[in-house]
């Protein structure tokens, strides 16, 4: 008995040297040139980054908004990755008419971590909730690339910007 009251003092001093802790993150932007993706994810072709918070985080909560060029009628599913899409031989560049890349889209696989849905009711914005193991490691690490599983979306280019991001954080031990 003794000894599982010292367990639980030690995991009660624990939990007491936890905090929260908000971050801004800056915007991203992604341009997807799909009105389906047929199961892929479709990445930006520049990393979200951002300097590390520092100490460790334990969880990362991020919120915002995601908002459309133009209104929509469609709930996107989105994903997290940690590992460059550009370095991913199972992803396919996307390229505007001038060769640009756009992004990639790539299949769901290990590395990819849905983190939330974005729904749109004929309109231009959707709020955010995003968590996620893989979500954490990114947050902890600065870098993380945010992406979207698409269907119903009108076709041609949908611009797609990830707006007054804030990671809420619990650091601690």
């Amino acid at each position: 008995m003794r000894r599982f009251g010292m367990l639980a003092l030690g995991i009660t001093l624990l939990a007491a040297c936890s905090f929260n802790l908000t971050v801004p993150l800056p915007e991203q932007r992604v341009q997807v040139p799909l009105a389906d993706s047929q199961g892929r994810v479709v990445y930006p072709a520049q990393t979200l980054s951002f300097p590390p918070p520092g100490g460790v985080v334990r969880r990362a909560e991020v919120r915002g908004t995601l908002e459309a060029d133009q209104a929509l009628n469609a709930t996107l599913a989105l994903y997290v990755r940690l590992q460059d899409p550009e370095e991913d031989p199972k992803c396919l560049a996307l390229r505007d008419l001038n060769g640009a890349p756009l992004g990639y889209a790539c299949p769901v696989g290990p590395g990819d971590e849905k983190v939330g849905e974005a729904s749109f009711a004929a309109s231009k914005t959707a709020p955010l909730g995003l968590r996620g193991e893989q979500l954490t490691q990114g947050v902890q690490r600065g870098k993380l690339w945010l992406g979207l599983q698409v269907q119903g979306l009108p076709s041609g280019l949908v611009e797609l910007r990830f707006k007054d991001l804030k990671a809420i954080l619990t650091l601690g031990l």
